[in-house]
Order: structure tokens, then sequence, then C-alpha cells
């Protein structure tokens, strides 16, 4: 009898564990296209619906796989239960695969390239049943300042910012005007506030390595300016944190609402990234997961 029963209750754990397991499937990286844009998206093992999906914008020469793999972002969304969305720009639209963030029409809600990315993030939260409210956005470099185009011409559409390498909103008007702004010669940021609005609800993370070649550490200081103004900040609070400088931001009632990172030693690479992408540093501070924490901490 009590050997009955004891096959009886193996059998059944058995069962309780065969369902566990058919209910979790796989985590995924899965492809899409939409209105001729491609992406890939990161679905998780086990789906947290309730945070918000992440929007991750490459830089110049990079894809959506070599993005992933050298900012570790879906190791650390499937530990957080995040779906990531990671929208492809192709050579057809930009030789380098650069986002054409300085194009005025790319400053937009309307330009081609932010209303693409915010429709492929519409479309992955209805398949997925996420809530269909604002989106963390997080790039680097092109994609860091496609990031902040993303904030500033559709505020609604944001919840999160998270820029390495990247400069303020509307610094450039043209590809020639680019390169003065990366170059840190024009970027103004309180113009840029000026341009962006004032925003409520935001939280921004903003990264730069300190010997970056191609992106002057000076736009990280026209950005902090930018979003400082835009989110009724006052003064900050600056320490060093893993080696880097590391300073917080707070708004009226006291919540922190901006960090921002200069990291020693990095050029223009991913802090704490995978050295077997491109444009990564793995000695760094993980921008990725000082990011989604930041940014995620209040929900």
């Amino acid at each position: 009898m009590a050997a009955a029963r004891t096959a009886a209750g193996a059998t059944a754990l058995v069962a309780a564990l065969l369902l566990l397991t058919a209910a979790a499937p796989p985590a995924s990286f899965g492809r899409g296209t939409l209105s001729g844009r491609a992406y890939r998206v990161w679905v998780p093992t086990r789906l947290a619906p309730e945070r918000p999906l992440v929007i991750a914008l490459h830089g110049c020469w990079q894809t959506p796989e070599d993005f992933a793999l050298g900012t570790r972002l879906n190791d650390a969304a499937e530990r957080r239960g995040l779906v990531v969305v990671y929208p492809a720009q192709s050579r057809r639209d930009n030789p380098y695969r650069c986002w054409n963030w300085f194009e005025p029409a790319q400053q937009t809600a309307t330009g081609s390239e932010p209303a693409q990315i915010l429709a492929i993030a519409r479309r992955v939260q209805g398949e997925r049943g996420l809530r269909e409210g604002p989106v963390v956005v997080i790039g680097f470099s092109a994609g860091a300042w496609m990031a902040v185009n993303l904030a500033c011409a559709a505020p609604e559409a944001v919840v999160g910012v998270g820029a390495l390498a990247g400069g303020p909103y509307r610094c450039a008007g043209g590809a020639e005007a680019a390169i003065q702004c990366m170059r840190g010669s024009t970027g103004d940021g309180a113009a840029a506030a000026a341009a962006c609005g004032r925003a409520t609800g935001w939280r921004a993370s903003l990264w730069q390595g300190a010997l970056d070649p191609v992106v002057s550490p000076a736009n990280l200081t026209a950005l902090e300016t930018m979003f400082v103004r835009v989110l009724g900040a006052g003064r900050g609070v600056t320490s060093t944190d893993a080696g880097a400088v590391h300073a917080v931001y707070r708004d009226a009632r006291g919540a922190p609402v901006l960090e921002t990172w200069l990291v020693p030693g990095m050029g223009h690479a991913w802090s704490g990234g995978d050295a077997r992408s491109t444009h990564a540093w793995p000695p760094g501070p993980s921008a990725t997961e000082r990011m989604l924490d930041f940014l995620l901490a209040s929900r």
C-alpha cells in the first residue's frame, strides 16, 4: 500500500514538472519584417508582461546580432523577463548602416525611421501580449542619437532612454553637420532642451568613453545639460563607481531621474561588452546591467 502511494506521488510529481516545462517555452531570438524593415526580437523564457518593451538600436557598421552579442542584452533581458526588439538599419538606407539621426525628417515622429521603429515596437507588444505602454529605448553611437530623437519626437511613447556615445537632440541638420556635432563643436544642451521640451515620467542613463575618438566626450556634457532641463532635475551628486565617474540627478520630488557615466580608458565602445563583437570594451562597468537597473527601478 505504501509502495503504491509512493509510486502515485512520484507520478504526480513528474506530471507537475511536465506541466511546468510545457508552460515555459525556451527563450527565442526570432526574426521579423515590417514595411520593409527587418528586425530581431528576443523573447525570454519567462515573460514579465507588466514590464516595458526594450528597443535596442545598433551603431554604424553594426547589425542587430552584433549589437545583441556585444551588449549581452539578451542575457540581461532573460534574467528580467524582458522582450527586446532590435530594428535593423540597411545599407539601402545608409551605406554604413548608421541611423540617419542627423536628417531633420528623422528628428520627428513621422520620419520614416522613427515611425517604423515605433510601429515595430507596437507590433511586438501586440504579438507578445505586452502592455501597450511606453517603451525603454537604448542605443549606441548613431543608435544613441536616434534613441534621443525618439524620446523628444514621441515623448508619450518613451519612458526610459539609455544612450552610450550619443549627443543632444537636433545637434545636426545634415550629414556634414553631423561630423561637427560628433566632434563636440556644435552641441548645445540648452538649445536641445528647448527643442525637446519638458517631460515627466522619464528616466535617462547616459554613458561615454573618456577616450572616444569618434564621439567627443563634450557630447556627454551637452546631453547631460539637455536632460537636466528636460527632466527638471537638480544638481547631480558625483561619485566613483567601478572605476567610472558616476553622477545621479533627482527631480523636485527627490526621485532619481538621470544618471551619467564617464568611463576612463574607454574609446568608442560599449562598456562591459563582449569582446567577440565589434565596439565592445570588456573592462568597463556593465552599461547594459546598470542601464536596465536604473531605467526599470521605478517599475
